[in-house]
């Protein structure tokens, strides 16, 4: 039996261990900065007395999991997540309990099916949003906790200006709710431009995601 191999095999057979442990060298590397990163993240959240978090990462991206009691615990853990060196990304998929994850989900539920649209560029409300106004009003009166009115806008034009309209139009949302009984401590407006995008702001289905008014269920007094 002849055991000599040709210098293309022997090549073939370096380049293709050279490869392998290529391979096996970046994956290792590449774990290790996962478990680094989930350390760090775990670590700050558990910091801040926000134990019920998971995290999770994959990347530079973190995935947290678990219940909190209140929405600002929810973005608590989240802000914490982002303070740690590294992370690109943040996926809170943290689960509010309680009453006001109860009025949360609500809220939730509602506005997946139903929008509140304006006119462009204007804080008007148009169309059938006057009856959803309505409908959210009656569930924001059933709740035990204060409740935050966010406004948003999609990334055209200045950024001070969408920040003002945003403003407007959540302030204009919380005088539709108290004309429908919401007593006025209860609801707090507030603004955040194009700071809090969902979507893609380069395509016309990403801009129309992040133009929207979302209630945010607070833990404390508004």
């Amino acid at each position: 039996m002849d055991f000599r191999f040709s210098q293309f095999e022997i090549l073939t057979g370096a380049g293709t261990l050279f490869l392998c442990l290529l391979f096996i060298c970046v994956f290792s590397e590449a774990s290790a900065i996962e478990n680094t990163l989930a350390a760090q993240v775990t670590d700050s959240v558990v910091s801040e007395d926000l134990y019920w978090s998971s995290v999770e990462v994959q990347g530079q991206t973190v995935a947290l999991s678990g219940a909190a009691p209140d929405v600002p615990a929810r973005m608590a853990a989240e802000q914490r997540a982002w303070s740690v060196g590294g992370v690109s990304g943040v996926d809170n998929a943290i689960q509010v309990i309680g009453d006001a994850g109860t009025c949360q989900h609500q809220l939730n539920d509602y506005l997946t099916r139903e929008t509140i649209t304006f006119k462009p560029g204007k804080a008007e409300v148009v169309g059938d949003s006057f009856q959803s106004l309505s409908m959210l009003a009656m569930i924001v009166r059933r709740c035990t906790t204060p409740v935050e009115i966010a406004g948003h806008t999609d990334a055209r034009g200045d950024a001070a200006v969408n920040l003002h309209l945003s403003k407007r139009r959540a302030e204009v949302v919380a005088k539709h709710l108290v004309r429908h009984g919401v007593k006025t401590e209860r609801i707090k407006a507030m603004g955040y431009g194009e700071s809090q995008p969902l979507a893609d702001n380069s395509t016309d289905a990403g801009r129309e995601l992040n133009r929207r008014i979302e209630f945010r269920v607070l833990g404390g007094n508004a």
